[in-house]
C-alpha cells in the first residue's frame, strides 16, 4: 500500500490483534435483569436458596407415616396410619416416612366420607394392607439438588434469554456485569446530506446510522451520531466533551492540512496506536488512546473503508473492553471464486463475501462492489473474507468474519 502521510502502517493482522489486545475490561456493574441481556456476566449466579429448600415430594402420590392402611387427612403434621395428597415438588408434612406414589395404591372411599389408601403389591398389583413403600422413598430431601450458593452460570458468559430466565427461577432481579461500553461517533464533513439522493456536488450520510448500529451488534452502547464540519476547534470541542469510553469519527482521516483527525490527536497529547493498516479498502484508518483514558477510532469516510474499519478495529477493541473473550481464529472458507484484487501487493484485502454449504464444506461466494456507494455486496453479504496479500483465487482457503456477529 501507498504509505505517504502515515506513521508505522501495520499489517490487517498486526491491527486487528492489536485493537483486540491495547484495552481491558471495563468496571464491572449491577445491571437488572431487563438491561442485562447481550453483556458478560461479570460475577457467577448462585443458588439463593436450596434446592429443594425443605423436604419435598418427587412424584404424585400420597405422604405416608407408619403402617398402612392410611387414612386420607389433610394437616401439617402426620400421625401414624396417616396420609396426605402430594403433588411433585409439594413440601411434606412433619413425621413423613415415604411417599407412595398414586400408580401404585388405591384408594378406598368409605360411608361416613372418609378415605384410606392401601398400597399396592408389587408383583400382583392388587391392593394389600402389608404392603407399604421404602422408608424415604418418593422424598427429595432439603439441597439434595443444590446447596445455597451452588453454581448455576459461570462469570465471562453472554447473557443470553436462557441465562435471564435461569437467573429469574433463582429469585435474582439483576446480575452483575462487565459494563458495556459506550461509545460517540462524530461523523465530519460539510457536504454530507441528511435526507434525499446525492445532489449538486453533496453526497448522502450513509454512516451516521451505519456506525451506531454496528456498535450496538457488538455489545457496546452507540451514541447517535453528532455531524461536524471538519474544523479543528469544533472537533477538539466535541472530543472534550464527549463523555464515553470510545470516540469513533468518521472522514478526516487522510494525512493533509484540510483533514484535522490527525492534527487534533497530536494537539491532544494522544498516544497513537495505529496510524494506517495495509488493507483494501480502509487503508487510512487509525486508532489512539487519549490522555485520559478513551479511545479514538478514526474511520475513513468512504462508506465501504469505514466499513472495514469497524470490522477491523471496532469491533476488536468493544470486545476487549466488554470483556468478551478473545477471538483466536474466524472459520475458514474455501473461495468459490476469485475476489477483487487488492489497491497493492502488500494489502490484504477485506472482501464481502456470502456463504454456503456444499459437500460438506464452507464455501465463499465473492460479491461484486457495486450499487451505490459500492455497498451491494456489503449489503448482501454473510461475511467478510480476510484475504492475505497474494492470495484470493478461486480454491484459496480464507478465513471469514461473520457480519452479524462481528
Amino acid at each position: 500500500m501507498s504509505t505517504f502521510g502515515l506513521d508505522g502502517v501495520l499489517s490487517w493482522a498486526q491491527a486487528h490483534q492489536l485493537a483486540s489486545t491495547c484495552a481491558r475490561p471495563l468496571p464491572d456493574t449491577y445491571a437488572r435483569l431487563d438491561e442485562a441481556a447481550g453483556s458478560i456476566l461479570a460475577q457467577p449466579i448462585l443458588t439463593l436458596s436450596a434446592d429443594p429448600p425443605v423436604d419435598s415430594s418427587a412424584i404424585n402420590g400420597y405422604a405416608v407415616c407408619g403402617a398402612g392402611p392410611w387414612r386420607l387427612a389433610d394437616e401439617p403434621t402426620l400421625r401414624p396410619g396417616h396420609a396426605v395428597r402430594m403433588r411433585t415438588g409439594d413440601p411434606l408434612p412433619a413425621h413423613t416416612d415415604a411417599v407412595l406414589a398414586i400408580d401404585g395404591s388405591a384408594a378406598e372411599h368409605h360411608g361416613d366420607g372418609t378415605v384410606s389408601v392401601i398400597a399396592l403389591d408389587e408383583l400382583t398389583q392388587l391392593p394389600d394392607e402389608r404392603a407399604r413403600p421404602d422408608l424415604g422413598s418418593g422424598i427429595i430431601r432439603e439441597s439434595e439438588i443444590a446447596p445455597i450458593g451452588a453454581l448455576l452460570v459461570p462469570a465471562g458468559r453472554v447473557i443470553t434469554p436462557a441465562i435471564l430466565a435461569i437467573a429469574a427461577a433463582a429469585g435474582h432481579d439483576g446480575l452483575e456485569i462487565v459494563r458495556p461500553p459506550v461509545v460517540g461517533v462524530i461523523v465530519l464533513g460539510t457536504s454530507l446530506l441528511s435526507q434525499g439522493q446525492s445532489r449538486g456536488g453533496r453526497v448522502r450520510d450513509a454512516l451516521s446510522n451505519t456506525v451506531p448500529s454496528f456498535v450496538a451488534a457488538c455489545g457496546g452502547r452507540g451514541n447517535p451520531a453528532v455531524r461536524a464540519p471538519d474544523t479543528a476547534d469544533l472537533l477538539l470541542t466535541e472530543i472534550d466533551d464527549a463523555a464515553v469510553d470510545v470516540i469513533i469519527t468518521t472522514g478526516s482521516t487522510a494525512p493533509g492540512p484540510d483533514n484535522h483527525v490527525r492534527q487534533v490527536l497530536r494537539d491532544l497529547g494522544a498516544h497513537w496506536l495505529i496510524d494506517g493498516v495495509a488493507v483494501t479498502p480502509g487503508a487510512q484508518m487509525l486508532l489512539a488512546r487519549l490522555p485520559d483514558g478513551r479511545f479514538l477510532v478514526g474511520l475513513p469516510g468512504e462508506p465501504q473503508s469505514a466499513l472495514a474499519g469497524l470490522v477491523t478495529l471496532v469491533s476488536p477493541i468493544i470486545a476487549a473492553l466488554r470483556g468478551a473473550p478473545a477471538v483466536r481464529s474466524y472459520p475458514a472458507a474455501v473461495l468459490f471464486a476469485d475476489t477483487p484484487a487488492a489497491e497493492f501487493a502488500d494489502d490484504t484485502r477485506l472482501a464481502p463475501v456470502r456463504l454456503e454449504m456444499l459437500d460438506a464444506a464452507q464455501v465463499a461466494h465473492p460479491l461484486a462492489d457495486a450499487g451505490p456507494a459500492g455497498l451491494a455486496g456489503w449489503a448482501a453479504a454473510d461475511a467478510v473474507a480476510v484475504v492475505a496479500p497474494g492470495a484470493g483465487f478461486r480454491g484459496d482457503v480464507v478465513q471469514c468474519i461473520r457480519l452479524s456477529t462481528s
